[in-house]
């Protein structure tokens, strides 16, 4: 009789271990199922921020006005390298005003942003400024270019953004243009993600800031914005 119940103890014993095991299965899969259920519920389609939208007015008039800009801004840069017709200015955070500035002489200490301007009149009448935005760490993280045409409107807006946490790249760098016709009615938008070999990155696999900024469509604005120490006297500024 006792060893009866000892067959019978074990037959349980054993009986209860295969369900256990087999609740053990299948509560695995139930997790995994809902794993699954949850991942694909929390993936959702990739959508492209304004700053990453692309345009192109293919009409002639778009073209010309847009290789002429392009051209203005070539001719901006040549004088910018070789410190013609340039200005350059420091707005630090211990101070409310702009001060001249001199890369030789100049602390990078609490420098807030850059501005290097160049003016020029004549059958090349234009405003052009690179707006320099400088982190803790002493170095740029966004540029802003503007391109203003002699009556004052902007016709070109370049955005540059570099950084080091963008998981994709040791360091990742976009680069925006923004082209207007005289009516301001935007002709041309493009954009660019790479890193520092100038390859072409993923911005789906990128992490990268999206800052607010002002393009400031009138030249005379963006004097007043930041109070220039100089006056344009060739320019006409439109309000």
């Amino acid at each position: 009789m006792k060893f009866c119940r000892f067959l019978s103890f074990l037959f349980l014993l054993v009986f209860v271990q295969e369900n256990v095991k087999a609740q053990d299965v299948d509560t695995v899969n139930y997790l995994n199922y809902n794993e699954e259920v949850f991942y694909e519920e929390e993936s959702e389609d990739y959508e492209p921020s304004d700053e990453e939208l692309i345009l192109q007015d293919e009409s002639e008039q778009a073209r010309e006005i847009v290789l002429k800009a392009e051209d203005l801004l070539n001719y901006a840069l040549s004088l910018e390298e070789n410190d013609s017709l340039t200005f350059r200015y420091a707005l630090y955070k211990i101070s409310e005003t702009l001060v001249e500035f001199n890369k030789q002489v100049s602390s990078f200490d609490d420098l807030e942003k850059r501005f290097d301007i160049v003016k020029s009149s004549g059958d090349y009448n234009f405003f052009y400024c690179k707006e320099y935005v400088y982190n803790q760490n002493k170095a740029w993280d966004f540029i802003y270019e503007r391109l203003y045409n002699e009556n004052g409107k902007l016709i070109l807006f370049v955005r540059h953004y570099n950084t080091y946490n963008s998981a994709c790249a040791e360091v990742a760098f976009e680069r925006s243009e923004y082209y207007w016709n005289e009516e301001g009615t935007l002709i041309r938008k493009t954009y660019e993600i790479f890193d520092s070999n100038n390859n072409p990155l993923n911005i789906e696999e990128c992490w990268m800031e999206r800052e607010f900024y002002d393009k400031v469509m009138e030249l005379s604005s963006f004097q007043s914005l930041y109070s220039f120490p100089f006056v344009e006297e060739n320019m006409q500024t439109n309000e």
